[in-house]
Parts: C-alpha cells; sequence; structure tokens
C-alpha cells in the first residue's frame, strides 16, 4: 500500500513510520522515540495514516496556539 501526502509525496509503510518518529523526536534531542516491533506488526495502514496526518497537522502550531503569550511579552519589554 502507499499513501500520497498533500504534497504528493508517495509513501510506503515503513515511510510513514519513519516520518511518524521524526515528528515524534523532533522537538526533544534528549529520548529517541521509536516504535517497538510488536506496535508496528499490529497497527494497520490506515492507523499509520491516521497518526501521520495528526501529527502533520499539528506541526508549525506553536507559534499559532501561543501567538497571545507571545505578543504580550512583546507589549511587556516597553
Amino acid at each position: 500500500m502507499q499513501y500520497i501526502t498533500a504534497y504528493g509525496e508517495v509513501l510506503e509503510k515503513e515511510d510513514l513510520i519513519q516520518k511518524i518518529e521524526e515528528f515524534l523526536n523532533q522537538n526533544d534531542s534528549k529520548h529517541t522515540s521509536f516504535f517497538s516491533p510488536e506496535i508496528i506488526d499490529s497497527l494497520d495502514f490506515q492507523s499509520l495514516v491516521s497518526i501521520y496526518e495528526n501529527l502533520e497537522s499539528k506541526q508549525g502550531k506553536e507559534i499559532e496556539r501561543n501567538q497571545e503569550w507571545l505578543f504580550s511579552l512583546v507589549h511587556n519589554k516597553n
């Protein structure tokens, strides 16, 4: 099976697993997250797609979610 991302990237199951692990590890350089072989075997392709899409939708939203707080820092400096 293959999954085609919104950007036209074609991903196989192994690619999805790698991308998910990259999402999970991007903010924590001290600890590495990875799927155990037992988890890999228990997840079907659609579950991996769902996990990937969920993580991708949250990607880059840190500023948007914290915008009010960030702006308050700027306004308080004056």
